[in-house]
């Protein structure tokens, strides 16, 4: 099905010189086109026939490709520039029906390609969603579950390692630590650019570090620039501005005062219009493809979640997508309304490009594909299970209906609840039965599920053996409780989980412990419903070591490990077993914390911390130099001075 922006045509295109930004206020900004563009709720509640009836215009037949005016190898020997915007919503843009948004340059390059009116990403989170997006694979096929967890396998294809072999140049240009190489995205890229700004150290437990979008985008327009002229490009610029926590650049932070998640869309959409002057610049605006996509969404307190990652409703499902071809005049203005994924890009751009997608993928060439109103979409959030010890989600995604399995699993008729507000499997359980036949016939092919809970571990029998001896074990809770809570119940337990962060943040002053108090009265509240939540022990174990119960602090770790361990919890209790003197437990919690992340710099830090206590300081220097080696983002702040003091303690000794 498509239809057409009615802007591109001339029709309803205004310009102003102030806005009102979205749910109230007034900023002032420079004069731009101000696209009134169909509301996709709009498109869903009056149907296709409807929508053709007010405009005039006429649907494609289901004989017809997805995408119309764009063939195969039309743009054959393009450049392509791939902008991902992280934590960003479709319906914010103005492209996508947010009359006030402040996007001209998205706006401005969806009237000149064609935008997806029901673009669905397979997951919430960034990592999976971008080794989706990369690979044209389903997560459970890729492999990356979770955020910061496992890293996309080096037998994965992505786009850059196909259009590296293809005599493309390739960089990437990240601006979120959660996109760091170890997480295997580098991938075909020659130039893979994480340098992220050191917000965190490498010792801290979890950890945030990202990079503002101009910087960025500074990056990439300086490369661009530098880059051999004679060869093709693949470029990806990633934006993270939009992830809470928002930090408005100037004017943006006063124009978007108490409406900052729009303010920063509004920043990012200022970066992808210096990039585009910048393709103008050099000459390369005709021919280069240019891909515009999120990886999610977010809830912004729909269905009781305020962020992301554990629910797969619209909120955080449906994204942005807006393919530019030069080549493909025809193509501009449309909007293509079937269902389509973000697997389907990576096949889609090859196509464009005449280049083979590889075999088994799940996505799709849509230039290729023949429109199938019936087609329905994977989507999935590991998140619930292996952070809060919830069940898990999964689903199946059509143009007009979704089926989500839960415990208490969900079917909504889109044309008649396009805000998932009811569950109505009851009143067309023949749809829901095919959707959930659908989505139990890919699970069959997939992992189990119980299979995500276990961590594979390089560890030697000797750390092992030690971390035993030593009361650390690593299996699912006995109780039976992992896996089974609906994740709807439980957000309340996650919203108290997220106070209690907050409250942390202001623990300052004389009003500290109140506030530290306060934050475990909530996080402990979290833990009655929901025991097994990893989350929540991780706040429990913070807000002890800021009170000063150290021996709580390990005992809510050891916990945390009993359920699932990671490299994050097993250096955060290096680090406390060095505060209360157990220097035996050290060594083995550093080893087991690089048994699962080769590539820690904490593990490091705490090695060399444990060596300098011994005054080993030959040892401690290598393990700080490690962690600067290895772990340059999180690791900086930390390891220069340790390097700076083992140094001196080394010509002290010599001397």
């Amino acid at each position: 099905m498509i239809t057409r922006i009615p802007e591109v045509r001339g029709v309803r295109v205004s310009r102003k010189r102030t806005f009102h930004v979205e749910h109230g206020g007034v900023a002032s900004c420079d004069s731009f086109p101000c696209l009134e563009s169909l509301r996709q709720n709009w498109i869903r509640q009056l149907g296709l026939a409807g929508v053709c009836l007010v405009l005039g215009l006429s649907a494609c037949n289901r004989g017809e490709t997805v995408v119309r005016g764009m063939a195969p190898g039309c743009a054959r020997g393009f450049n392509v520039l791939l902008v991902t915007l992280d934590t960003t919503r479709a319906d914010r843009l103005g492209c996508y029906g947010a009359r006030n948004a402040r996007t001209p340059n998205i706006d401005a390059l969806a009237a000149r390609g064609t935008s997806f009116g029901q673009a669905i990403t397979c997951v919430p989170l960034t990592t999976p969603s971008h080794a989706s997006i990369l690979t044209g694979l389903y997560p459970p096929s890729h492999g990356v579950r979770n955020n910061g967890e496992a890293p996309l396998g080096s037998e994965r294809l992505t786009l850059a390692e196909i259009l590296r072999d293809h005599g493309y140049q390739t960089a990437a240009f990240v601006s979120s630590f959660v996109l760091d190489r170890r997480f295997g995205l580098d991938q075909g890229f020659a130039v893979y650019d994480d340098s992220v700004e050191r917000t965190l150290g490498a010792g801290s437990f979890g950890g945030l570090n990202e990079r503002r979008g101009d910087a960025t985008a500074d990056a990439a327009l300086a490369w661009l620039a530098a880059r051999n002229p004679s060869q093709p490009f693949l470029a990806w610029v990633h934006f993270y501005d939009a992830h809470e926590p928002y930090s408005l650049a100037p004017p943006f932070d006063k124009d978007f005062r108490g409406h900052e998640y729009d303010g920063e869309i509004a920043f990012v959409d200022a970066q992808v219009g210096r990039l585009v002057a910048g393709l103008k610049a050099q000459g390369l605006h005709e021919n280069t493809v240019i891909a515009i996509v999120a990886d999610h969404g977010e809830s912004l307190g729909e269905h009781g979640e305020s962020t992301h990652g554990r629910t797969i409703y619209d909120a955080v499902m449906r994204v942005p997508w807006i393919l530019v071809c030069p080549a493909a005049p025809k193509s501009a203005g449309l909007v293509a309304n079937e269902v389509v994924s973000t697997v389907d890009l990576m096949p889609s751009l090859l196509d464009a490009l005449g280049i083979d997608s590889p075999p088994k993928l799940d996505g799709h060439s849509l230039l290729s594909t023949r429109s199938d109103p019936e087609r329905a979409v994977y989507i999935e959030s590991m998140m619930t299970l292996l952070n809060n010890g919830w069940a898990p989600l999964q689903g199946m995604r059509s143009a007009h209906a979704k089926f989500i399995r839960a415990p208490r699993s969900e079917f909504f008729d889109l044309d008649k609840d396009p805000f998932e507000l009811a569950d109505r499997g009851h009143e067309d359980p023949k749809v829901a039965a095919r959707l959930s036949a659908d989505l139990e016939a890919r699970r069959a092919a997939w992992p189990k599920d119980s299979e995500l809970l276990v961590r594979n571990t390089s560890a030697g029998a000797e750390t092992q053996s030690a971390l035993s001896s030593l009361g650390y074990t690593s299996a699912t809770s006995a109780d039976g409780s992992v896996g089974v809570l609906d994740p709807k119940d439980m957000l309340p337990s996650w919203e108290l989980i997220e106070e209690a962060i907050r409250l942390q943040g202001e623990a300052q002053g004389p009003d500290g412990q109140r506030k530290l108090a306060e934050a475990m009265t909530k996080v402990q509240k979290a833990l009655d419903r929901s025991p097994n939540d990893r989350a929540a022990l991780e706040q429990k174990a913070r807000i002890f070591t800021a009170q000063g119960r150290l021996d709580d602090a390990a005992r809510a770790l050891r916990q945390y490990i009993s359920i699932r361990p990671s490299s994050d919890a097993y250096v955060f209790l290096a680090q406390l077993a060095l505060a209360r003197r157990k220097s035996e437990e050290v060594e083995p919690l550093a080893r087991a914390a690089l048994a699962l992340e080769p590539g820690h710099g904490g593990a490091h830090i705490a090695l060399g911390d444990l060596y300098m206590s011994q005054s080993k300081f030959d040892a401690a220097l290598a393990e700080f130099e490690s962690a600067l080696k290895v772990d340059p983002v999180r690791a900086q702040g930390m390891a220069g001075a340790r390097i700076e003091a083992a140094r001196k303690q080394l010509q002290s000794k010599g001397g």
